[in-house]
């Protein structure tokens, strides 16, 4: 196929009404989110049980929770790289298997040595499928609705962290085995999700990058796509991306959202804990809450990313989460005392929607829209495991340094992190919003 065929056919895609064929690539990438979201989260709920059944300090508890995102910063890496040599469809019709098997073996541990290792091993699956799943999405959505779509696999991982601790408060009455329902469980959509992804084809994107017409002929079958129009775009700017400004300002956006997230959205009910609020059920109960003003925030996103763009959420919401921790930890400084819950829940509301309907929607996707096809999966991958060494930071030094030293000295860091992540949207950033894939790659 030449290359103005190539250009004329992805545009009929930008073009289509959503189908059900979108809807189905959609949640079965969305689906993958859920479950990688539901995966790293549900550990801390499940720590409550897990640290006086290993009998466990702040360092292994640290390790236990940062062990997932190791290996999530391992296989974003490897199989976004492969996912832009191989295709996004061998990767993404597998990793569910790997999922599987681990989740089970995560549940039958037996010391935290097991526990560890089987995480870590997890983790590997999670980290493919975070350097496909946006790009697998992004790569099938008609470019109006393509901020939604991208929108509701963030919305997706959220949820899943909702309902991880929605079932530890369910499965509380079984005791000491509770963690071991909670770590098992998501084996059983992973199985689903395998089965279903074999019906999945190569994404338009890819198989016109690398000429697989017979893919192309089955995805415009799919599409009812029977003849390319004309070129009805404007034409594309002669500005060439500078994709090492992009990769600034993705990567390095992305390492701070989840340096200022993951320390406090991994151990919320332990800190709740700590902090003396409440019991077991009390801490995973307003957890919850949490979670759910979460995944309020992502529904807003998702409404509104294609109608107020991606940049300006981006920059406030990386300094509402700044501010929301400065609060506390100003009151901590000037009362000298634990701020009251009338005071930490609204601050941690702000909080848990600033992250989950802004920077924790728009730094993964402005990576996914930001590279051309034919490095997307491998700069998601490369975004992945930046962004993690940021997670395993804030995994690792925030339950340490709140047992050292208290609470206030992160929330001041993580304010400042805020602000750094403002900043650099603001000057870096680049508005995405109603521009095709191939305009911004021009």
């Amino acid at each position: 196929m030449e290359k103005n065929e190539d250009t004329n056919f992805l545009r009929e895609m930008d073009k289509l009404k959503p189908s059900r064929y979108h809807y189905f690539i959609d949640a079965l990438s969305d689906m993958g989110y859920f479950l990688d979201g539901y995966d790293l989260l549900v550990i801390g709920p499940a720590l409550i049980f897990i640290g006086p059944l290993f009998k466990i300090g702040a360092v292994i508890s640290a390790l236990i929770g940062v062990a997932t995102i190791v290996g999530q910063l391992i296989g974003g890496a490897i199989f976004g790289f492969v996912a832009d040599m191989k295709g996004r469809k061998v990767i993404y019709q597998w990793d569910m298997l790997i999922f599987a098997v681990f989740a089970i073996l995560c549940a039958l541990s037996q010391n935290y040595i097991e526990l560890i290792a089987f995480r870590a091993l997890l983790g590997l699956a999670i980290g493919a499928d975070y350097a496909l799943t946006l790009s697998i999405i992004g790569e099938y959505s008609p470019v109006k609705n393509r901020g939604k779509y991208l929108g509701t696999g963030l919305m997706s991982w959220w949820i899943g962290g909702t309902v991880a601790v929605a079932l530890g408060l369910l499965f509380l009455p079984l005791g000491s085995a509770t963690w071991r329902w909670l770590l098992g469980i998501g084996a059983i959509p992973a199985i689903i999700v395998l089965i279903l992804r074999h019906k999945v084809d190569e994404t338009p994107r890819y198989a016109a990058e690398k000429n697989e017409k017979n893919e192309i002929e089955d995805i415009k079958k799919k599409f009812n796509i029977k003849k390319e129009g004309a070129d009805l775009y404007p034409a594309f700017s002669a500005e060439k991306a500078n994709y090492k400004k992009r990769a600034i300002f993705t990567f390095t956006s992305w390492f701070l959202n989840d340096l200022i997230f993951y320390g406090i959205g991994i151990y919320t009910a332990i800190l709740l804990l700590e902090l003396g609020y409440s019991s077991h059920s009390g801490a995973l109960t307003l957890t919850l809450i949490l979670y759910i003003i979460g995944v309020v925030g992502t529904l807003v996103f998702v409404f509104t990313a294609d109608i107020f763009g991606r940049k300006k959420w981006q920059e406030y919401t990386f300094l509402a989460q700044g501010v929301s921790l400065f609060v506390l930890g100003i009151y901590f400084v000037v009362v000298g005392a634990t701020p009251p819950i009338a005071l930490l829940f609204p601050m941690f509301a702000i909080f848990y929607f600033a992250n989950a309907g802004g920077t924790g929607e728009t730094t993964g996707i402005f990576v996914s829209e930001l590279f051309p096809t034919r490095m997307r999966t491998t700069a998601m991958g490369a975004g992945t495991a930046i962004s993690r060494v940021g997670a395993i930071i804030s995994a690792v030094v925030f339950p340490i340094t709140l047992k050292l030293y208290g609470i206030v000295p992160m929330e001041m860091l993580l304010f400042a992190v805020g602000v750094s992540g403002f900043l650099i949207t603001f000057f870096l950033g680049e508005e995405t919003k109603d521009k095709t894939l191939e305009e911004l790659s021009s």
